[in-house]
């Protein structure tokens, strides 16, 4: 019999991580509206999914409390809940507080999206975190047979440096666009590919876009760092 595996939240990542899953697992998906749904993958009501073996949540940083609280009564111990978000602090603090004391509990970010893993998820990095419970090192080998490079670090190491990385990028990528700049032929390189870059993670929600930004700690320092950096380079140019 195939392993088990509940996924709430059927959106851009979570269709991409039950189409990879479903090779391993018989995937369950729970997901607030009825979507169209690949070869293989089922879709189940809340209760229903939150009672497989393991439960991976696909839903925004923002939904992650509400969506806790609705999971929590169908919980039993042995169970491993992973999370999926580009924060980790919060996720994590929730999912300790409000589910049960036996579920055992693990963050995870890839470092990959739909977009990035079109050609497929070997050579890409994932990070776990240490949630609660001992499954970290069977989930890291399964992942590592997936190809992927796992990172283990702190819930709180992850979001300093993704504030500096994925935050700062998307805050530029979103100026950028509401800017309208179009290349034309005449480009460098350098940043022919950035703007390529940028343009990418603009198939991202509104709603990942503020949850980075809001929802990490380091996010709002950092960027308020880069705009007084902009304005002091603007400003020293109109000196020379």
């Amino acid at each position: 019999m195939s392993l088990e595996l509940g996924v709430i939240g059927y959106g851009r990542f979570g269709r991409l991580a039950a189409t990879i899953l479903r090779r391993d697992f018989e995937v369950s998906v729970y997901d607030r509206k009825t979507l169209p749904l690949e070869e293989g993958i089922r879709l189940v009501p809340l209760a229903k999914a939150a009672r497989k073996p393991a439960l991976l949540l696909c839903v925004p940083i923002s939904a992650i409390e509400a969506v806790c609280l609705q999971l929590e009564p169908h919980l039993t111990p042995g169970q491993l809940v992973l999370d999926t978000c580009s924060v980790k602090e919060k996720p994590l603090r929730l999912m300790k507080q409000i589910l049960p004391r036996g579920v055992n509990v693990l963050g995870t970010h890839p470092l990959f999206g739909p977009d990035s893993a079109r050609q497929g998820i070997e050579g890409h990095r994932i990070v776990l975190c240490p949630g609660r419970g001992a499954q970290q090192q069977k989930v890291a080998r399964y992942l590592k047979a997936l190809g992927l490079k796992v990172i283990v670090t702190s819930a709180a190491n992850h979001d300093r440096q993704m504030a500096r990385t994925q935050a700062l990028f998307h805050f530029l990528a979103r100026g950028v666009a509401l800017m309208k700049i179009k290349l034309g032929p005449i480009s460098t390189p350098g940043p022919s590919r950035m703007f390529a870059e940028f343009q990418d993670v603009q198939n991202d929600s509104p709603q990942l876009f503020r949850d980075m930004q809001l929802e990490n700690s380091f996010s709002a320092h950092l960027r308020r760092k880069l705009i007084r950096t902009l304005i002091r380079v603007d400003r020293e140019l109109k000196r020379d």
